[in-house]
């Protein structure tokens, strides 16, 4: 009973935070429910869990991809031109920060006159994350759902 309750304390510890790096100049990978936490040059990043990657999940299943699911039409979204039209026609508008500073220059933003919501995507498609998705999802409840395919 010991041993399994420090390995639960084991499993939350990584899965609710990365562990600490031991040594900055190390490329050292940690397994976790969501993804890897990559440790590289004294700086930790979260990489999610990709359908292309050679190694599954632990327990040997298959790698489940997200999708943003516009749920009045039942319609896939595979595109940002698809995305900004459902957007529009709920009120968003498409937001053009001023100075052109590096974050304007490779995200797209959308906000709603009638709130404060903000939501911002990285320019290219393929970089559209489920964090992204379940953005969208949080701030349009009724219109948007996150699904495995």
């Amino acid at each position: 009973l010991n041993n399994h309750q420090s390995t639960h304390a084991t499993l939350i510890k990584y899965t609710s935070r990365p562990p600490r790096h031991p040594a900055s100049d190390h490329h050292i990978t940690h397994s976790t429910m969501s993804g890897v936490w990559v440790f590289r040059n004294g700086v930790v990043k979260l990489v999610e869990n990709h359908p292309a990657s050679a190694a599954g999940p632990p327990g040997g299943g298959a790698v489940r991809r997200k999708a943003l699911l516009h749920t009045p039409t039942g319609e896939v979204v595979a595109s940002y031109a698809s995305l900004e039209r459902k957007l529009v026609a709920l009120g968003w508008e498409r937001y053009y920060a001023g100075g052109g500073g590096a974050a304007g220059d490779c995200m797209l933003r959308f906000h709603k006159r009638s709130s404060v919501d903000l939501i911002s995507l990285p320019k290219d498609f393929g970089q559209f994350s489920s964090v992204h998705m379940y953005d969208v999802v949080i701030k349009n409840r009724d219109a948007f759902r996150v699904i495995d395919v």
